[in-house]
């Protein structure tokens, strides 16, 4: 099970491989997944968003899992997404990755509809009481419709004891006091937001970006961690710029996590997956790859011409 001083660092998202008859493509996951390890990332997640978790049934989720974990367990730091849309369902996934050796899942709250403020402290109250032995982050993002701040996991921490992490959407104002009302979590930011985070007291950053270029996050999580916070900052004000120009544009499209993510993919050209991702999400068209290619060359020249 993983523990807390184990969570820390750069962490990157595995996506799901679909081969051109829309088939999950295990030889690519693998080698992806294999080529992010000797990377030198710190850890490793797949089936969140950026692995469409949304679009496999139980036995593709198996077979994702099964695949995953006979590249990472004993090697890396690794994560799945045990995501549904009811507790039971959630457990059922938890457990496969406890029984295949995988260390920790990722877990949002079911997101259709709300639920009453009491349930939301009893869907992590009941998943630990299902599987113990399994670390749990939590995928706290506004897109699930609830996120927890710092007194709500100070309110179920002593009933959840592995909840370890967050992978925290939210302000940075929102992200300081998760600090100080969980200290017993290491909580996660995205990227342009990892150095102040880090000053804030966050552990490490989540990163799709990594698919680009590996070096370039841990280069910059290095100056993070070693406190030299001038040339941190500008690397974050790089990103955050980045992220504007060039990704902006395309959410306004209807470009979501994995659609975007799978072109990371093709933008850094090192890692061998595609940009296909399962119907009803359709991937970049030729001419917004194009666009996003020639954006990152104008403002971010530098996370290109990473070759592992």
């Amino acid at each position: 099970m993983l523990n807390k001083d184990q969570l820390r660092g750069v962490w990157v998202s595995v996506p799901t491989e679909w081969d051109a008859a829309g088939n999950f493509d295990e030889k690519t996951f693998r080698e992806s997944t294999a080529m992010l390890i000797d990377a030198g990332v710190q850890g490793v997640y797949t089936t969140g968003s950026t692995g469409e978790y949304y679009a496999l049934d139980w036995d593709e989720y198996t077979h994702v899992v099964d695949a995953f974990a006979a590249e990472t367990v004993g090697k890396i730091g690794m994560q799945v997404g045990a995501n549904w849309f009811n507790t039971r369902d959630v457990i059922k996934r938890a457990r496969y990755a406890r029984d295949k050796g995988i260390e920790a899942v990722q877990v949002c709250f079911p997101f259709w509809m709300e639920m009453r403020p009491e349930d939301y402290d009893q869907f992590f109250v009941d998943i630990y009481r299902a599987v113990p032995d399994i670390a749990i982050i939590h995928y706290n993002i506004y897109r699930a419709k609830k996120v927890f701040h710092g007194q709500d996991y100070a309110r179920i921490l002593p009933r959840v004891p592995t909840l370890i992490g967050s992978k925290a959407g939210m302000s940075l104002s929102d992200l300081m006091y998760l600090t100080i009302f969980a200290p017993q979590m290491n909580h996660f930011t995205g990227e342009s937001a990892l150095a102040a985070g880090m000053l804030l007291g966050a552990q490490g950053m989540y990163t799709s970006y990594a698919l680009v270029n590996p070096k370039l996050m841990l280069d910059y999580y290095t100056l993070c961690a070693s406190g030299r916070w001038e040339q941190a900052v500008a690397i974050a004000r790089r990103l955050a710029y980045w992220e504007t120009v060039a990704f902006e544009p395309l959410v306004e499209k209807g470009y979501w996590d994995p659609t975007i993510d799978k072109a990371l993919t093709e933008l850094g050209g090192w890692l061998p997956g595609n940009r296909r991702t399962r119907k009803p999400h359709s991937p970049l068209s030729d001419a917004d790859m194009a666009e996003l290619r020639a954006t990152t060359e104008r403002v971010l020249p530098e996370i290109l011409g990473y070759r592992g």
